[in-house]
């Protein structure tokens, strides 16, 4: 019984302990949000900044999943090196993926944070316009950058489940490599391989389409009109 109290106590601190790391993250992001306000720089170039950076990460993402996939490629075809050397390399390029799989998550956090501090401001704004015409032209533009600021939200979070598949997949190949490596398994691994190499390319589309939302926003945001996009 006192086993028992002491796990639950345990757990409870771990999860309180947790709660106030994110709380001190989001206070620190906050503080970060207040400085550069105050020294001049507007909601919106913050935004614009920080979609920037959301679209750098995703890039770098993306250029990591195809070098990972070249690198499994190149060390599981290969009939040189020895087992345990293949395998670290593998690793080693399974836990650089994964960590940089982690930015997608941070840049979601990131627009969504720095947007719904722009757009409360914004929308406060518009009752401040004596003009009906400004006012009604700049609530249509705020009405266009939401939105668009969805569709990069909702294209980044497909993105990031989209990896899912990818890593569980490089993890497969990572753990299979230290013990299984020999001519009776290749056409095992070229199948899993092969079956890898898709879902790479279905994710590195999914990038792509985030991409293309991001620099939709960062058009809108630098107040020029994005392409129309088709029905």
């Amino acid at each position: 019984m006192k086993k028992f109290v002491v796990r639950f106590a345990l757990f409870f601190t771990i999860i309180a302990a947790g709660s106030v790391f994110l709380a001190a993250c989001q206070t620190a992001r906050s503080v970060y949000d207040s400085t550069r306000e105050a020294f001049g720089m507007q909601k919106r170039d913050i935004m614009i900044g920080e979609v920037k950076d959301a679209r750098h990460s995703l890039e770098e993402v993306k250029g990591q999943f195809q070098s990972a996939m070249d690198t499994f490629n190149n060390v599981l075809h290969s009939q040189e090196g020895k087992l345990e050397e293949k395998y670290k390399t593998l690793k080693s390029e399974n836990e650089k993926t994964e960590k940089k799989t982690g930015n997608i998550q941070k840049s979601i956090d990131s627009v969504l944070r720095v947007s719904e501090s722009m757009f409360a401001e914004w929308e406060a704004e518009l009752n401040q316009y004596y003009s009906e015409n400004l006012r009604s032209g700049s609530e249509q533009r705020m009405q266009e950058a939401k939105s668009q600021n969805n569709r990069l939200i909702s294209a980044m979070t497909l993105a990031n489940e989209k990896a899912g598949p990818v890593l569980a997949a490089f993890s497969d190949l990572v753990l299979f490599s230290r013990h299984n490596l020999n001519s009776e398994t290749a056409e095992s691994l070229t199948i899993e391989l092969d079956a890898a190499a898709d879902k790479v390319a279905s994710f590195s589309q999914e990038i792509d389409a985030a991409m293309s939302e991001a620099d939709a926003l960062l058009l809108l945001l630098a107040g020029s009109e994005p392409a129309s996009k088709p029905e």
